[in-house]
């Protein structure tokens, strides 16, 4: 820092001979020279390098939304065509029209601040500021991820007063149990005949990801790897064919099954457009020697289709 605000001095055309390092920091802060800024971005920069470096892999289960401001945002889903109708020669088209459905969800702040001291300026050979920075990522990292975490795992009511996971929509086992080759094709089947929005479509659904938490993992990567086998009944079906998710932050057996978001996607996130990710402002501190830095997250999150998982409670 102290090399960084002699070379944005001596840019400005400030002579740094004979001056202290305090004097160095005072007169790179209130004059013509651009350390402020230069700070600001390089905090920026390492507290986004370690907020991407920390975000939890439910992300892939999810599709990203940028929205314009805090008002709850409505991801509208229409329902389908159904099936094309034989007409005679010189006969009439009949109309149809599609259901549509509307799931809400919300941006909200999440906030930190942090004062640097004048001595932790002036003695900071030791990268301390880049570790408080890289904190500030972290942090913001572990919101999107509680967040994210408890949408899925508290199993919240949709639009129309039931939980995402119900019997009702036959995308809940009956009985809990541990992932295996049984669990997976029952999990499989029932996402095949997930019907849409007018209760008739065939939707097909395609399974891709596998998520469990850490009690899981093991059995879940076993279930998945590769086998090769002496007879064909032995062979593992299943393999290459889901993606394992391991989200450590999942207590306990619960397992999901989730469809490609490209294809179908089951949860969003969001951030405030303009503002997507962990964002770092610095502000000269005036009632004590040094700086404030404040670091925000604009982010939400939701399910918006029921029809892109599955879910099992694991074994009681």
């Amino acid at each position: 820092l102290l090399d960084t605000a002699k070379d944005g001095l001596a840019r400005a055309g400030v002579s740094v001979r004979g001056m202290s390092p305090d004097e160095v920091f005072q007169r790179a802060a209130h004059g013509t020279s651009d350390f402020p800024l230069v700070v600001s971005n390089a905090m920026g920069k390492v507290a986004a390098e370690a907020y991407k470096a920390a975000e939890t892999p439910l992300k892939s289960l999810c599709k990203q939304r940028v929205l314009r401001d805090f008002k709850p945002s409505t991801s509208i889903l229409l329902g389908e065509m159904g099936r094309l109708e034989e007409i005679a020669e010189s006969g009439e088209i009949t109309h149809t029209s599609r259901a549509e459905n509307g799931e809400s969800f919300a941006l909200k702040t999440y906030a930190r601040g942090i004062n640097v001291s004048r001595n932790l300026l002036v003695n900071d050979d030791l990268g301390l500021l880049g570790d408080m920075t890289a904190a500030f990522g972290a942090a913001a990292a572990q919101t999107e991820a509680d967040i994210l975490v408890d949408t899925l795992t508290s199993n919240p009511n949709l639009s129309d007063g039931t939980p995402v996971f119900d019997a009702s929509r036959g995308n809940i086992a009956g009985a809990g149990a541990d992932p295996d080759a049984a669990t997976l094709d029952a999990a499989r089947k029932a996402m095949r005949g997930y019907k849409g929005l007018d209760g008739k479509t065939l939707l097909s659904v395609q399974p891709k990801y596998l998520v469990v938490g850490p009690e899981l993992e093991s059995d879940a990567e076993r279930l998945l790897s590769s086998i090769y086998a002496a007879n064909t009944s032995d062979v593992n079906h299943w393999e290459g064919k889901l993606s394992l998710i391991v989200e450590p932050r999942i207590a306990g057996d619960d397992w999901w099954v989730f469809a490609d978001p490209s294809r179908m996607a089951g949860m969003v996130y969001g951030y405030l457009a303009g503002a997507q990710g962990v964002q770092i402002q610095r502000a000269e501190a005036w009632d004590t020697l040094g700086m404030k830095f404040r670091a925000w997250l604009d982010f939400g999150a939701g399910f918006v289709d029921w029809r892109a998982a599955y879910y099992n409670g694991g074994a009681p």
